[in-house]
């Protein structure tokens, strides 16, 4: 299990069917989150969530596992689609919160039905009411289980996004209800802690240097003062580019990658509809330059020593560039070459156009804005 994976588990005193069903109806209802794969009969879920503010998309397997008759447990894994590459690391707490959105939502789903159970019951059985008391006793004795399992508080500092927006506009209590956040991890707490910190304490050096400056300007005379000139700092160039940088566990050598999206997503038929992100990737390890394309979905159309793609830099002619496939024969990944040559042209280069072919849907073009690349 990767160590960006948040794990969340609950037990709930009902059948698996039950419980499974319950599931079913709450995913759907949670802004966001959607079902790609559910299996009745071994009790799983495989439920995907789309890119927002606080994170690139997780995938989030759930089994369902029958203790006994009217007991199931539940085991959820939340893990970000980009790994701890190209932002994966950063979610201020969505993966746990997305646990705790399907464990709830299912809980109160659950006690609903047992409400409405019982109360269908006590209509019905007017005539025991010593049956009816022992069915009232069971079925609140299941709804506080279920709502003791019940992770998500309403609390105003659970709020995730409204503590962004205080820590950015009014930090004392921003920085109290980042504390108080359960679902934030604490490495962002004390890294957002550290910043806010360092803001002051340049604010605070910023306004003593001003009032000394103030000071010194008052006593030299008013020829002196016309002589300042104001510098303008040059602005950071924006750019689309995530420059990520990792340590090789084998040869504790550093490894450092760029990778852009491009503009568009791919549309492809079946099976692989519903949208692929083309991703083009530097990476260089041992002092070696390796380029490569790869998709969310799809193929490439490819022999076993490779294939050529085209590429158009700007307004330039589009010129042929020979690929090759993976040492593990992947067939959403390839390899092209040229590297010496291609990053060469990235820097200086705003906009790029690659066109490959894909098995069974021809050739397809990739768009990239690719304005500030930066490569040693």
């Amino acid at each position: 299990m990767a160590f960006l994976d948040h794990n969340g588990e609950s037990e709930f005193p009902m059948s698996k069917d039950k419980v499974f069903e319950a599931m079913r109806k709450a995913i759907p209802t949670i802004n966001g989150l959607k079902i790609e794969n559910a299996d009745k009969l071994q009790g799983r879920f495989v439920v995907k969530a789309g890119v927002s503010l606080y994170s690139w998309g997780e995938n989030i397997p759930i089994q369902l596992s029958e203790i006994s008759e009217n007991r199931t447990k539940v085991q959820i894994t939340s893990s970000p689609k980009t790994g701890i590459m190209f932002g994966g690391a950063f979610d201020m707490g969505k993966n746990r919160k997305n646990i705790e959105n399907i464990l709830s939502s299912t809980s109160r789903i659950l006690s609903s039905e047992v409400n409405s159970t019982a109360n269908s019951e006590i209509n019905q059985n007017n005539s025991q009411p010593t049956h009816n008391q022992t069915n009232n006793f069971q079925t609140s004795k299941n709804t506080n289980f279920m709502e003791n399992n019940n992770t998500t508080s309403n609390a105003w500092y659970e709020k995730t996004w409204l503590v962004v927006i205080l820590c950015i506009i009014f930090f004392p209590v921003g920085l109290y209800a980042l504390w108080k956040n359960s679902s934030i991890s604490k490495g962002w707490k004390i890294g957002v802690t550290a910043i806010i910190a360092l803001i002051v304490i340049a604010n605070l050096g910023e306004n003593e240097k001003t009032s000394n400056t103030t000071s010194s300007t008052t006593k030299v005379g008013t020829e002196e003062k016309q002589g300042l000139v104001e510098t303008e700092l040059p602005k950071e160039e924006v750019t689309k580019w995530t420059f990520q940088e990792d340590v090789d566990k084998m040869t504790s050598k550093t490894v450092k990658y760029a990778s852009i999206d491009a503009n568009e997503e791919l549309e492809f038929k079946f099976p692989y509809d519903g949208g692929s992100v083309a991703s083009l990737t530097i990476r260089k390890k041992d002092g070696v330059n390796d380029i490569y394309l790869s998709v969310t979905k799809g193929q490439f159309n490819a022999t076993y020593d490779g294939g050529q793609v085209r590429i158009k830099f700007d307004d330039e002619q589009p010129k042929k560039f020979s690929f090759t496939p993976p040492s593990d024969s992947s067939s959403d990944v390839i390899f092209i070459n040229s590297t010496k040559t291609i990053i060469s042209k990235l820097k200086t280069s705003k906009k790029i156009i690659i066109e490959a072919e894909f098995f069974n849907e021809g050739n397809r073009q990739m768009e990239f804005d690719v304005a500030g690349f930066k490569w040693e």
